[in-house]
């Protein structure tokens, strides 16, 4: 490496910083590194501090033996010395967000007769989640609600709202609702295990925590309440499940705004 080159920072080194962004669940953790072997991303494998690296890609997670296995072809056609470093650094992207990993030492293995690199399954990922997310709004023809559940004041009974969502994005979703609700969605409320139906007769239970409510004038001078809600606590597989549905629907207007298909 030159002299006036920069060595690479690793925010999973920085979770003063970045902590937030840490999975530690293994259900998560491992739902991740089951779609990077899945999609064959790209990896970038950094040795120690990252004064070398080489490209990867994940062939297989063994949940049972608690191992990961790791593509060697490149680092053995440049003669890159991995199994001498004391730690390595995988860096990829996934749906557009920065992914990191942190691994102990590699070893040659053999898995089902292929040699490969391997190494303990890690117990973090760092999933560094774009501030702003992409927001889709829900095809007109398609609706798609949120069904959620608050204790009326006085009486301690629930009432339930049904409510449609005028958009959804990995971080959230904005709700529908009539200007007489806002005493219901005033800021920081929590709502828990709300039902958000998708297409296909998928539900999904979400925990939203109300960030702001906007009256809005319609243009037929009818108002509404505009209900902004950030997602708390959502795991890996229901957040893989919502940015399937937004990479659907952008498929299918792409499709129809091509004359792929019809509307």
């Amino acid at each position: 490496m030159a002299p006036d080159e920069a060595l690479p920072r690793f925010e999973i080194d920085h979770l003063d910083e970045y902590g937030q962004c840490l999975l530690t669940d293994a259900r998560e953790v491992e739902f991740y590194l089951g779609l990077l072997v899945k999609r064959h991303s790209i990896i970038t494998a950094y040795l120690d501090t990252g004064e070398r690296f080489f490209l990867t890609s994940l062939l297989a997670i063994d949940v049972a033996d608690r191992k990961i296995m790791l593509d060697p072809a490149q680092h053995e056609e440049n003669k890159i010395p991995v199994l001498a470093a004391r730690t390595i650094t995988l860096v990829t992207n996934l749906d557009r967000i920065k992914i990191q990993i942190r691994l102990a030492p590699l070893e040659k293995q053999q898995y089902q007769g292929q040699p490969l690199l391997a190494a303990p399954l890690p117990e973090a990922l760092l999933r560094l989640q774009r501030r702003e997310f992409f927001r889709l709004e829900p095809p007109l023809s398609a609706p798609i609600f949120c069904k959620l559940a608050t204790h009326t004041e006085g009486s301690g009974a629930f009432r339930t709202f049904e409510l449609p969502l005028s958009d959804i994005s990995g971080g959230g979703v904005c709700l529908t609702a009539t200007v007489d609700m806002a005493h219901y969605f005033e800021r920081d409320t929590l709502f828990q295990n709300c039902r958000l139906e998708l297409l296909g007769n998928s539900v999904i239970l979400v925990n939203l925590r109300v960030r702001k409510a906007i009256e809005l004038s319609e243009r037929n001078g009818e108002h509404s309440l505009r209900v902004g809600c950030e997602f708390i606590n959502l795991s890996g597989a229901r957040l893989g499940q919502i940015e399937h549905y937004i990479a659907r629907v952008e498929r299918e207007r792409k499709a129809m705004d091509s004359g792929l298909i019809e509307a």
